[in-house]
């Protein structure tokens, strides 16, 4: 009896209802936990709880909710009956909490670096089709938008289609594809009804997270089914205008969603979500001539071939540059001797060089768009203190991607698994991500393939038969490409798509289009927050360790020397310390981090930072941070034919199997010109491919200030950066003289392997190398938002960023590029009120970019400036617990770019209705 009633009067029980303040109504699915425990419980659909907590009193609850604000409340009775907990509706900023700033909960004024935080009222009312297109408004955020469904972040320049600078994680699970070591957008992420916040860093992270968030980290944090339970549905359906370019009848937007989440006992919780996407794509439709003619600058190319035989457009594919001479010699290794008599008749120089009739992306890629999720997970809380939990995350879909190629990724998938045990105090989790490339395909390489096979045969025979009856060159060109046109089988004929089809089912690496990788991921880590536990600071703790396994059956990736598949292994660990000073009003902050990796030397990422409060809403802050990014798994281990070049990547095991070395290869753009002039004088050794690789480094200054005025509806955010790149990751051209294969010994420089070069009597080879850059890159930028709350439940708002990339002179020196791919100015306007009755609300979005200019291995040009606006009207209907919702992005429909060679975009109009049972 004695250790009973002992058990009883460590018990708290309570119990109550929730009302909003100034209605009365009663609040259903108010989040009500006991702070610094997992324990908790939700109101029900008539706002009242019960809790009971195995601790005795005293204790204190938080009661959360959307869209007010949060509150604490002292419990120091055992037994609490009655509780009425008035909770008022958030009207002024500051309040928010983040916790990817430090690692543990704070202000998001106090935040020691800039921050940017979407919470569920945000995603709620976004004019963006989601949540992810909605981040396009964040103050210093581009997109480079590939397709419908694959977006990409960039954040204070360098931005890239894939970007390698920028991390994103999914509770804590890193959303890259293993085998591209970029976030494949949204595609296999969470859908809008169970994402509760997403927090964003721009700039370096690596102190905190590790390598590659050397230009920012998103942070997407999902619903935890014990404090969001009930069943969600969303159905969404309207347009897009792609009323150019579609390939085939263009079908309506749909995109529908699902959650439910329940708990029982408050011990064991579950979630299951889903969504599934389907719509006509935007597509590339980009034809200007980026060939020869141009000089360089697609800005002058026509659009369209007429009579130019150099003629290349921008997302015209299988219009490759080569010579009838090439293509002689190609005919003779392959047996056609009686070509032999007649070698003089085709020429190897300007005069001999054309390019096929090429397809246009919309005539052959399929522009239908698909993504479907699911995701669940089961969580079981152990005691108060401690919750158990496993994760599955499922997405797949087809889409498009831009990097050297317009990459179509059908039936790509990519699967996420994790278990998670979490306390009050730490957190140890283990996860993997299982990538399966599927049926994916290289456009231009397919396009490619096919001109190699059907268009080159009848061109060289008719330029040679026009050559024999005295025809000129530009003559012969002209007849043989009217020839080779009639022979060319046409996107949609059954010739050509038995020929695509089959070479969709071949590796790239065997001669085909096919894109191949099964690529994993595996990472273990945890963290250990220590304040509670040292007196005299904050302190977190933390480590990681994480594995890749390439899988591509070495048609991506080199394989070993053993023939085995390569795994790379790295680990890292963390210590920050933070303490306050000047009765909290001064907070300092240090940490430290260390990383390895396998193939490289490790790394010390620190980061210290300063916080002052002055007024108590006036924060000023400065920091300095180092961050770094490993080369991806690409740079390290490539082994790919891409038609003009190979790529190989810069590690060890492919150096010497290649055998590149200082004394036998040469920079092309020499060897091009040695050939033009005949002079083999002119080729230049390239020294650079034994220098050892490196990771690449940044040291970023920053100093801002966030404050609040008039009684805090007016909120402030500023920032200035000052970031100072080395090492920086760039790719070299150099070719090779391969007498006895591409892999066999090769011959050292000199003078006759230099003429032999010129004269094209031994074969060459060239081949694409990553190494790091001498010198620095320098950029800066800063940033300003005003946002203001008026009466009535209105808002507006804005924010400006200046990106400005200082110095390249040390890349430009030794002929490289920057890719700074940022416009300088861009800037984001936002009207709304979210309650303009009890059931009406709207918001209005306008965002403005400057021009700029992209360059990329896709190519380079000038991306004209533009300017979106977005606006949506919502209105709930209480009887039957739904939102309505009629939106638009880009309702104005002005076609735009994020990026060369992508998609022109257009205009998304839509008509939602959301069920939540609780109606939250």
């Amino acid at each position: 009896m004695q250790s009973i009633t002992a058990l009883a009067q460590d018990q708290v029980k309570i119990s109550g209802r929730v009302i909003d303040a100034a209605s009365s109504q009663t609040l259903p699915g108010v989040n009500i936990r006991v702070k610094d425990k997992v324990v908790g419980t939700i109101s029900n659909a008539n706002g009242d709880f019960n809790l009971t907590v195995n601790q005795s009193a005293p204790l204190t609850l938080i009661f959360s909710y959307v869209g007010y604000t949060p509150q604490e409340v002292e419990i120091t009775q055992s037994n609490v009956t009655g509780l009425e907990i008035k909770m008022e509706e958030q009207i002024i900023f500051g309040q928010e909490v983040v916790v990817s700033a430090s690692r543990f909960e704070e202000n998001i004024l106090t935040s020691p670096v800039s921050i940017e935080k979407l919470d569920i009222l945000d995603i709620k009312a976004t004019a963006a089709p989601s949540f992810y297109e909605g981040l396009a408004n964040l103050k210093g955020i581009d997109f480079s938008t590939q397709s419908l469904t694959f977006k990409s972040i960039n954040a204070r320049g360098f931005g890239a289609n894939g970007n390698t600078r920028f991390v994103q994680l999914i509770d804590g699970i890193d959303n890259q594809a293993p085998g591209l070591n970029f976030a494949v957008g949204n595609i296999v992420g969470i859908n809008d009804l169970d994402l509760e916040s997403a927090e964003l860093i721009p700039g370096a992270a690596s102190a905190l997270y590790g390598p590659n968030a050397i230009n920012g980290i998103l942070l997407l944090n999902s619903k935890n089914p014990f404090e969001y339970q009930g069943l969600s549905v969303y159905a969404k359906t309207g347009l897009n205008s792609v009323d150019y370019g579609a390939s085939e009848e263009q079908e309506f937007y749909q995109d529908y969603g699902f959650r439910w989440a329940k708990a029982f006992n408050n011990k064991l919780a579950f979630k299951v979500t889903g969504s599934y996407l389907r719509a006509t794509d935007f597509v590339g439709i980009d034809t200007r001539d980026q060939g020869l003619a141009t000089g360089g600058a697609v800005e002058r190319g026509a659009t369209e071939r007429g009579n130019n035989r150099f003629y290349d457009g921008v997302n015209v594919y299988g219009d490759f540059g080569i010579t009838v001479g090439a293509v002689a010699d190609a005919a003779i290794a392959g047996g056609t001797t009686s070509l032999v008599p007649l070698r003089t008749l085709f020429p190897d120089d300007q005069d001999g060089y054309f390019t096929p009739t090429g397809f246009t992306e919309n005539s052959f890629v399929d522009n239908t768009t698909e993504s479907i999720k699911f995701g669940g997970a089961l969580h079981y809380r152990l005691n108060d203190k401690l919750e158990l939990f496993g994760q599955v995350n499922y997405g797949a879909g087809s889409t498009v991607y831009t990097a050297n190629d317009r990459f179509v990724l059908d039936n790509f998938s990519i699967t996420t698994a994790k278990v998670e045990l979490r306390g009050s105090e730490f957190y140890a989790r283990a996860y993997t991500t299982q990538e399966n490339s599927g049926d994916s395909y290289a456009a231009n390489t397919l396009a490619s393939l096919i001109n190699q096979q059907t268009y080159l045969s009848p061109y060289l025979q008719t330029f040679a038969g026009a050559r024999l009856t005295g025809a000129s060159i530009e003559q012969s060109h002209a007849a043989a490409r009217q020839a080779a046109d009639a022979a060319q089988p046409q996107p949609g004929s059954a010739e050509f798509e038995t020929l695509a089809n089959s070479l969709r089912q071949v590796s790239i690496a065997d001669g085909g289009a096919k894109f191949l990788d099964k690529s994993a991921l595996w990472h273990m880590e945890g963290s250990w927050d220590l304040g509670e536990r040292i007196e005299w600071a904050d302190v977190v703790v933390g480590a990681n360790w994480r594995r890749y396994s390439l899988n591509s059956e070495g048609t991506l990736f080199a394989l070993t020397n053993d023939g085995e598949e390569v795994s790379i292994d790295e680990f890292g660990a963390y210590t920050q310390v933070s303490k306050n000073f000047l009765d909290d009003n001064l907070k300092l902050q240090g940490s430290v981090r260390y990383d390895k990796n396998e193939n490289f030397e490790g790394q010390l990422s620190p980061r210290i930072s300063a916080v002052g409060t002055i007024a108590d809403n006036h924060n000023i802050r400065g920091s300095f941070q180092r961050g770094f990014r490993i080369p991806t798994t690409q740079d390290q281990f490539i082994d790919l034919d891409v038609v003009s070049r190979r790529l190989i990547g810069s590690n060890e095991l492919l150096v010497n199997r290649y055998n590149f070395s200082p004394q036998n290869t040469y920079r092309s753009e020499s060897v091009a010109a040695a050939r033009a002039a005949g002079n083999p004088d002119l080729l230049v050794l390239e020294t650079r491919v034994d220098d050892g690789f490196k990771t690449e480094k940044v040291n970023t200054f920053e100093v801002g200030y966030k404050g609040l005025f008039l009684d805090g509806r007016l909120l402030v955010d500023a920032y200035y950066y000052y970031s100072r790149y080395s090492d920086f990751i760039a790719e070299i051209d150099f070719t090779q003289a391969v007498p006895n294969g591409i892999r066999g010994s090769k011959v050292d420089d000199s003078p006759a392997v230099r003429q032999d070069i010129v004269d094209g009597s031994v074969p060459t080879q060239r081949f694409g190398f990553d190494i790091n850059a001498d010198g620095n890159v320098e950029a800066q930028g800063w940033a300003v938002e005003v946002d203001y709350t008026l009466d009535g439940g209105y808002y507006l708002g804005g924010n400006v960023a200046f990106n400005q990339l200082i110095s390249q002179s040390d890349l430009i020196a030794q002929g490289f590029r920057a890719s700074y791919n940022t416009p300088e100015y861009r800037f984001n306007l936002q009207v709304g009120n979210r309650k303009v009755t009890d059931k009406l609300g709207f918001q209005v979005n306008y965002r403005w970019q400057q021009a700029f200019l992209w360059e990329s291995s896709f190519g380079t040009g000038v991306i004209p400036d533009f300017g979106t606006l977005d606006a949506q009207v919502s209105y709930k209907v209480p009887e039957w617990k739904s939102t309505l919702k009629l939106g638009a992005s880009n309702i104005l429909n002005e076609r735009y770019t994020t990026s060369f060679g992508n998609p022109t975009l257009g205009s998304i109009y839509y008509f939602q209705i959301t069920f939540d049972e609780f109606f939250n």
